[in-house]
């Protein structure tokens, strides 16, 4: 079935699809069981900054474990160590905002966003729903922008938009895209890229590349 009537086919159901809450209910539902199993795997951190000429790559080993949120370990750093210290620094930051107490100020949920469906979209080869999400506070955390939700898993495929509060004074808010696989059954994140700009630092790209997935098996 070629994709065109792939996608006239799932549109057709989109008379009885579910509101977005429904849907954001679901994607919750299906984050929080993998919240509750041991997963791990490797990113490759590449940070540029286009104004000055520099870069710097980190290459770090993740450990999710239930009830603890994320551990990092930085296995290899290069290049300038000035933005080496940034991406350490957001290995931090998501460490902090992993763990239980704080998950659900930026979880994908309705009691985080208003949101609508746009359609269904074909994405990575996937009829999807395309949701609009509308975050319902300023948060560095929570995306103003579109989500992809597989309709037969309700795992994230895709997101992306900007922060809805300042990430830094330094710069503007950065663009996000976040993209999703499924890796045994669960939808993980496999790329995300990210593009900011400011007027004393310039246009800077941020690119995490997500490898080596272990699932149960730390």
């Amino acid at each position: 079935m070629s994709l065109l009537v792939l996608c006239w086919a799932f549109a057709a159901t989109m008379i009885t699809a579910p509101s977005s809450e429904e849907i954001l209910a679901r994607v919750a539902d299906t984050n929080a069981r993998r919240h509750v199993i041991a997963y791990s795997g490797i990113r490759e951190y590449r940070l540029i900054n286009v104004r000055f000429a520099k870069e710097a790559t980190v290459v770090a080993r993740m450990i999710h474990r239930p009830g603890e949120g994320k551990h990092f370990t930085v296995l290899k750093r290069s290049g300038s160590a000035a933005l080496t210290e940034i991406v350490e620094r957001l290995l931090v930051s998501e460490a902090d905002a992993s763990v239980a107490a704080k998950r659900g100020d930026h979880e994908i949920s309705s009691a985080n966003y208003r949101s609508y469906v746009r359609g269904i979209e074909i994405i990575a080869g996937r009829a999807c729903y395309a949701i609009h999400l509308m975050p319902k506070r300023k948060s560095r955390y929570l995306i103003e922008g579109t989500l992809w939700v597989d309709p037969a898993t309700y795992g994230v495929v895709r997101l992306q938009g900007s922060p809805s509060g300042s990430v830094s004074m330094w710069l503007s808010k950065p663009y996000v895209t976040q993209e999703f696989s499924d890796i045994g059954g669960w939808w993980l994140p496999s790329r995300t890229r990210s593009f900011s700009s400011g007027r004393l630092l310039g246009t800077s790209e941020l690119e995490i590349r997500y490898t080596d997935y272990q699932i149960n098996g730390l």
